[in-house]
């Protein structure tokens, strides 16, 4: 089995030899059998035991067994105990949730004390037909159909590729003690009623069961691969991204085959819940639906606009300088630099200066002015007299022209002149004409916005 499990590691690339691995040791058959073969086959491991204390004396046998039969080994062996039920009702999780958020929370601190690279778990292939059928059994997508992954970020899987009757072998064959816990033969909870239960039923009517729902996973997954090229491909089409703002083509999406399938591995990425999005794809068949607004879990925002959908790549209570004021006053050049925003201004003579042609640069005659300026946030009863026209124009008439968002409206700052209050610069977007560079101009200032 050694053999075997080494083999799979080089397959699936988990690791090499100048790794070091965080091995989670429970004292359960799995994770004795795996300590032992990484540490017959000469990995560099460290094991890590928790304690939940959620059966009695028992889980403190399991901690017993586990630090004397590391120490007999000498290898790096760090333990620690959790109160996991008071974790659960603070945080309002299940026992199961709890435990695993508090283990891995753990385990990547110890990452970081002890320069391990990856965290070894001893998931086999009976665990992944069994998340297979739970999967199944409470509705998922071709993603949960596809069983558990070798390598999920920094969490390997060596087992995967033996079953759990090659690890019962492995502990007889090498006489290997470890502990047995009690609730693994109790079928009130769903995977040991699947395991002791429902797989043995299965295999009533097909002996293979097991191996045949392997394969299956693994057609699966190849299906799986070649939708999330073609949806790569799609995603590459549809969505475009422009600042802090990714824009969603309405019209693609509408003619994209399983267009609702597309629109949900689209949004994915984004937090937004299977619920959510099944309410995006509604609104963009509305015809009146423009301005409607939705929200992922990580605080992200989706917004219904004309013939697009606009995401914010910023949480809405990321602290940015639009939440924090909405007016500064600009009592001189230097004062630019004191502002909670990222503001460069300069003074230069206007002899030999190159005019930057950057929306995010304003450069207009500083004589023009009158100190203090103003930054703050536009009105509807702004307007201004766009560089490179005549007349004046409404800011809003602006936007209009220009296809903002709602989002580009409402992160939209305007700088003004002390004495009329007179637009200078529409921020990252245009500057005014009263304040243009000509003939007569004999300093310039130059400020640039530096966009978070």
């Amino acid at each position: 089995m050694e053999t075997k499990v080494k083999h799979f590691i080089e397959k699936e690339a988990l690791f090499t030899r100048k790794d070091r691995i965080l091995l989670g040791v429970s004292g359960g058959r799995d994770s004795i059998a795996l300590l032992h073969v990484l540490y017959r086959l000469g990995y560099d491991i460290v094991v890590a035991h928790c304690n939940f204390h959620l059966r009695g004396e028992e889980s403190n046998r399991d901690s017993e067994f586990v630090t004397k039969h590391v120490q007999d080994m000498d290898v790096p062996f760090y333990t620690i105990d959790f109160d996991t039920e008071s974790y659960a009702r603070e945080h309002k999780l299940s026992i199961e949730m709890a435990a695993r958020d508090l283990r891995y929370e753990w385990f990547e601190s110890l990452i970081k004390l002890t320069g391990c690279k990856y965290i070894a778990v001893a998931h086999h292939s009976d665990d992944v037909v069994e998340t297979f059928l739970i999967n199944m059994t409470r509705g998922t997508g071709l993603n949960g159909l596809t069983g558990i992954k070798p390598k999920n970020g920094n969490v390997v899987r060596p087992f995967l590729g033996i079953s759990r009757k090659d690890i019962n072998d492995y502990i007889f064959d090498n006489g290997l003690d470890y502990v047995e816990d009690s609730t693994n033969s109790e079928v009130v909870y769903v995977r040991n009623k699947m395991r002791n239960v429902i797989i043995p039923a299965l295999e009533t009517i097909n002996p293979s069961f097991r191996a045949s729902t392997i394969q299956s996973i693994e057609n699966l997954t190849r299906a799986q691969n070649f939708v999330m090229h073609y949806v790569d491909l799609l995603r590459k089409d549809i969505v475009e991204h422009k600042g802090d703002m990714d824009i969603l083509d309405i019209e693609k999406i509408r003619t994209a085959p399983e267009p609702i399938y597309v629109l949900y591995e689209i949004l994915k990425p984004y937090g937004f819940s299977s619920s959510t999005v099944f309410n995006i794809f509604t609104c963009i068949f509305e015809e009146k639906a423009s301005g409607k607004q939705f929200y992922s879990n990580t605080g992200l925002r989706a917004l219904r606009d004309r013939n697009k959908i606009f995401i914010q790549l910023r949480k809405e209570d990321e602290n940015t300088f639009e939440d924090e004021e909405e007016e500064y006053e600009i009592r001189n050049v230097a004062a630019f630099f004191n502002l909670n925003i990222s503001f460069m201004a300069e003074i230069f003579d206007s002899n030999n200066f190159t005019i930057v042609k950057d929306k995010s640069v304003c450069c207009i005659d500083y004589k023009k002015l009158t100190f203090p300026l103003t930054l703050r946030k536009w009105k509807q009863a702004d307007y201004f007299c766009p560089f490179g026209m005549k007349g004046r124009k409404k800011l809003s008439d602006f936007f209009v022209d220009q296809k903002f968002s709602l989002f580009e409206k409402e992160n939209t700052w305007v700088l003004t002149d002390g004495k009329c209050g007179d637009i200078i610069w529409v921020v990252g977007h245009r500057t005014d004409n009263r304040f243009r560079i000509d003939e007569q101009t004999k300093q310039i200032l130059r400020i640039s916005y530096l966009k978070q």
